[in-house]
């Protein structure tokens, strides 16, 4: 009998397995095919059957985009600062006031902090659509039309909450005796919260912070509608102007596109740790 339970604990571990390796295969594959289609000619994209392994591998899409400017006064390397610029940005602003608030949401106890957590979930259910009018008679009220500076603040509107949201749930795994002991050893509750809580709180920090600058570093609709001019675009714009009314410009679709992910990608390999360390810690309440 415990050899019967051993094989269907096998058995079920093989399934498991191999249902995982077909769902990741299937999710890389998309990614496989725009790097493997940003080293083809423009007609060996269309090849039927398929060609994965480029036969004249090219990399005529990549030294188009990196050593011209495309668009007559901004190229590929100005689009890359100005993404980079505005997501870090955001980001550390949204981190920095989402810290604080979250902290104060977890160890006070206010009237109307149900209300207000509430409030933040629901925040996030409104579509950006909605908040596009708004957001762009309020900018332009402050004449920050054409500036990464609508951007910024664009971004940090809807980052914030939910960084606050998921910055309260791993302050609330910290257990409160640790904050009161620092003071007790002759901490203020600032350096309470410098001291204990925060390097606590790391891995979650670092989790949210590169939610925040992934949602910054992929948006597209606030920074269409925002930027005017080219020198201002940021990276998604960019690639979306590949892609005309009669034409599509495959190689430097493909070559852009794969060039926008590889940031994110480093950024993932740099922090797997802290990230992993953070998706656990967050799932647990003291």
């Amino acid at each position: 009998m415990v050899i019967g339970k051993t094989n269907a604990e096998r058995f079920k571990k093989i399934v498991v397995a191999t249902l995982l390796i077909l769902v990741c295969a299937a999710a890389a594959m998309p990614f496989l095919w725009m790097i493997s289609s940003s080293f083809k000619e423009r007609g060996e994209i269309f090849t039927f059957p398929p060609v994965w392994i480029p036969r004249e591998p090219t990399i005529s899409g990549y030294l188009g985009l990196l050593e011209q400017n495309i668009f007559g006064s901004a190229g590929f390397r100005d689009f890359t600062i100005n993404s980079v610029v505005v997501s870090l940005t955001s980001a550390v602003i949204s981190i920095v006031m989402a810290a604080i608030a979250g902290y104060s949401m977890s160890r006070f106890r206010l009237r109307g902090s149900p209300f207000l957590k509430y409030t933040i979930l629901l925040s996030q259910m409104m579509p950006g659509a909605l908040l596009l009018i708004p957001l762009y008679l309020f900018v332009s009220s402050l004449g920050l039309i054409d500036s990464h500076w609508s951007l910024i603040l664009a971004y940090t509107s809807f980052t914030l909450p939910y960084c606050t949201y998921i910055l309260k749930n791993y302050f609330d795994s910290i257990p409160p005796a640790l904050d009161e002991a620092a003071m007790v050893d002759g901490c203020d509750r600032l350096g309470a919260l410098f001291k204990v809580v925060f390097p606590l709180a790391a891995p979650g920090i670092v989790v949210t912070f590169t939610s925040a600058f992934i949602m910054a570093w992929n948006e597209f609709m606030f920074a269409m509608v925002f930027l005017n001019s080219y020198p201002q675009w940021t990276l998604p714009v960019a690639l979306g102007s590949f892609r005309g009314q009669y034409l599509v410009d495959w190689g430097y679709l493909f070559a852009g596109s794969t060039l926008v992910t590889l940031p994110v990608l480093v950024l993932f390999l740099l922090l797997q740790k802290w990230l992993a360390a953070g998706f656990v810690s967050g799932a647990i309440k003291a």
